[in-house]
């Protein structure tokens, strides 16, 4: 897989499945939705993506993805999610509230801040989700196949710069919440304004690839009462 002055490793991508039991009456979570974005257009879009987040975190524990909806009360995006028991409410809120991540690390000899086994180990190399402004799927050149576009802020293209340059013939490790999803090699210190992922075995792993980074960047799920 290429891009401008990388080579790109394979994208790991899980949904995290966990084993419930379920209770023998149901339960309802609702959340509202925070933006970072006052862009009618791309809230829109966010909303879509964080719904396809949550319905995927309910199939990946056995629940029916259908059992959401979102409404607007009071001006405030609400998202309700029916559940069949008060563990599995826990454990959608727990995965939703949890805190996002993203780092693009440099693969370091020795020990790093990181080690992940077969890959080596990983030091900060400036880039955080602070960086990132958007991640964006599509389709490969091969249709099978997915792809999606890294898009950083100006501050971030500068940054990634200054890391291609360092870092010629290495490796360096995208990882979100700590977990490396894709291992690139740095074949010269060309950067263009986006870093660009080829050759994800289906584009739906490319979709929840660009789902949860954008959901994770610009979208905050509060727990809210009845």
């Amino acid at each position: 897989m290429k891009s401008p002055g990388l080579t790109i490793g394979s994208l790991v991508l899980s949904v995290g499945a966990v084993t419930l039991l379920a209770g023998c009456s149901g339960t309802q979570a609702r959340y509202r939705l925070e933006f970072d974005t006052e862009d009618a257009t791309v809230r829109t879009q966010l909303v879509d993506a964080a719904k396809r987040v949550v319905q995927r975190r309910l199939e990946a524990i056995g629940e029916d993805p259908d059992n959401l909806a979102v409404t607007i009360e009071n001006g405030e995006t609400i998202l309700v999610v029916d559940t069949a028991s008060d563990a599995i409410k826990d454990s959608i809120t727990e995965q939703l509230t949890a805190p996002f991540t993203m780092r693009i690390m440099k693969e370091v000899e020795g020990t790093g801040d990181i080690t992940v086994e077969g890959h080596g180990s990983f030091a900060a190399a400036g880039i955080t989700e602070e960086h990132l402004e958007w991640v964006t799927a599509g389709k490969d050149t091969d249709p099978e196949k997915g792809r999606v576009m890294l898009e950083f802020t100006e501050e971030g293209r500068a940054v990634m710069g200054e890391i291609f340059h360092e870092n010629v013939g290495k490796y360096i490790g995208l990882f979100v919440r700590d977990r490396l999803v894709s291992k690139l090699l740095v074949e010269s210190d060309e950067v263009k304004e986006n870093i660009i992922i080829t050759d994800i075995p289906a584009f739906l792993l490319a979709e929840i690839f660009a789902d949860d980074l954008n959901v994770g960047l610009h979208v905050t799920f509060v727990p809210a009462g009845a």
